[in-house]
């Protein structure tokens, strides 16, 4: 008898339909094993940590060990495909591998809960990943010395119960600092001319260029001079048009901080929100699996979403070839998010999920087609009246072949040149007028541009993005505005804290060098012991100048 072991009830449900074998199915609900909650559970001398049996999974392991001293005499480890997910099967295999000499274990990585995706996992089932494990632990004791050492020192500082967190507290740095910015922020003015011209019916925006430039004046008399000496101009002639094909190629499928983006923008869900519903698709077998850094397309689904476009749009919209974009700090362990069956247009879920599911659809199917052409350039007109060196240029594009953008709907600021425009020809001045442009400050940060912000730094990882806001609104260091995050008194405060007392771990390159050594752990670059020990000493470092600052203040 086999006992198949997943994370969630939902999962048995998919899987229990399509599992072509008989099996006892069990769900963990999550961790099994943790570091304790009321103590650090490390040994600060040799760093062995002390995980132990989370409380309320105790009577899950007890009904586990019941059914494996049964018939049981095989275990499939099918816990979600990442570091969390390796931990939870690591710690499930360390307590019932001794119960039975002859058990036997297989790991399967379900990337999508669909037949296919079970025999794929099946065809390709492994050993458990050492040193996946010891990444996942590693980040695990990282976090808890930290946030164990630090925590305190921020709460003693304060006079109440605050906390600090190796990624959290970055995150909180950026929101403080982007706050600052705009408050700092002082804008500037300037001017540009703006020619309306015409001919026959058709009328342009021409804008005033000085050589290659567009003329742009920080003194506003200075660009009223100019305006007013161009006054009597009536007449444009066309000099020259400089012309070229542009390709708008479609977006790439989408990746966990993609998703993340898109569905904040377009459903109006959080981050939270977002991971919660996406996660009901892939258990339910709709969607492959959702924490992913990858945009790379699985064989089979590419020529099965290529022979849908083609039968709906025709050959010419199908897509060309091209690379995933590659980044230092993408683990490519799994492929993009995507429909396990790409014909599926909904599903037999609630109103969110169905609204998320289409939205990844739309993604996916418009990644596979061809991109949009256009004609585009500029048309240089002058004129006698002009001063030496300037000239007035009218920007176009013609679309040719509107390729993806069929199917997603998008602004393509067309303007429409049209062929009977020829070098030499006349065009009428109707009226001139001075454009007043005024810079403008940064945006504040909302929870998806942030996790953007993150990933393009390697901080933080796609398991970890929708919890980063968690604390720190809880803690009452940043609030939501319309919408943006903004920073309260109090997280400025405990910001600067931390930038005083903690540099190193406040900053942006130490934490994505953290999650390098993660990684590194995995290709057998670095160890635990490594990555932990120089942690420690430096936390005990910065610990050690707080403790003397203390001391010379008294």
């Amino acid at each position: 008898m086999i006992l198949f072991i997943v994370e969630s009830p939902t999962k048995i449900k998919t899987i229990r339909k399509i599992f072509p074998k008989k099996a006892i199915f069990c769900a963990t609900y999550g961790h099994i094993k943790d570091l304790p909650k009321k103590s650090l559970g490390i040994d600060i001398q040799t760093f062995t940590p002390s995980l132990y049996v989370i409380p309320t999974k105790k009577k899950l392991i007890s009904e586990l060990k019941k059914v494996v001293n049964g018939k049981v005499k095989e275990v499939y480890l099918a816990t979600d495909p990442d570091r969390e997910g390796e931990a939870i099967s690591y710690h499930l295999y360390e307590i019932l591998s001794k119960l039975k000499s002859d058990l036997k274990f297989k790991r399967l990585d379900l990337v999508e809960i669909t037949e296919l995706g079970i025999k794929k996992a099946l065809s390709s089932a492994r050993d458990l990943n050492e040193k996946l494990y010891e990444s996942w632990l590693t980040r695990r004791v990282l976090d808890r010395l930290i946030g164990y050492f630090i925590s305190p020192e921020v709460s003693r500082a304060f006079k109440s119960r605050l906390s600090a967190g190796r990624v959290q507290s970055i995150a909180l740095r950026f929101i403080v600092e982007r706050e600052r910015e705009i408050k700092n922020f002082v804008p500037e003015k300037s001017y540009s001319i703006e020619a309306l011209v015409k001919y026959k019916n058709y009328e342009f925006s021409a804008i005033l260029f000085k050589g290659k430039k567009e003329l742009k004046v920080k003194d506003k008399k200075e660009a009223k001079d100019l305006l007013n000496s161009l006054s009597n101009l009536k007449e444009l002639n066309l000099k020259e048009i400089n012309e070229k094909l542009e390709k708008k190629y479609p977006p790439y499928p989408l990746k966990t901080s993609t998703l993340i983006e898109l569905s904040q923008k377009v459903l109006g869900l959080s981050a939270k929100e977002t991971m919660f519903y996406a996660q009901r698709l892939y258990e339910s077998g709709y969607i492959t699996y959702m924490r992913t850094d990858s945009v790379r397309v699985s064989e089979l689904a590419k020529k099965t979403v290529r022979k849908l476009i083609k039968s709906i749009f025709g050959e010419n919209y199908v897509g060309e070839k091209r690379k995933s974009p590659s980044s230092r700090f993408v683990q490519d362990a799994h492929e993009c998010i995507r429909p396990t069956n790409v014909l599926r247009d909904s599903v037999p879920l609630g109103e969110v999920e169905n609204a998320l599911y289409n939205l990844i659809r739309l993604i996916f199917i418009a990644s596979q087609m061809a991109p949009a052409v256009f004609r585009s350039g500029f048309c240089v007109l002058e004129s006698k009246d002009l001063p030496k060196g300037y000239s007035f240029r009218i920007k176009f594009k013609n679309l040719l072949f509107d390729g993806y953008t069929r199917l997603l709907k998008e602004d393509l600021s067309i303007v429409e040149l049209p062929e009977e425009f020829k070098e030499g020809m006349s065009l009428s001045v109707v009226k001139v007028k001075l454009k007043e442009h005024q810079s403008k400050p940064p945006q504040r940060y909302t929870q998806a541009s942030l996790i953007k912000k993150l990933e393009s730094m390697g901080i933080g990882r796609p398991s970890t993005y929708p919890f980063i806001f968690d604390t720190l609104f809880k803690r009452k260091y940043i609030k939501k505005q319309k919408g943006y995050l903004v920073p309260t008194e109090l997280g400025e405060k405990v910001c600067d804290y931390l930038l005083k007392n903690f540099p190193e771990f406040m900053n942006y390159e130490f934490t994505a060098k953290m999650e390098k050594a993660l990684e590194e752990i995995l290709s057998h670059k670095k160890s635990y012991l490594e990555v932990i020990r120089e942690t420690f000493n430096l936390l005990q470092k910065d610990l050690q100048a707080l403790r003397d600052a203390s001391s010379s203040k008294a």
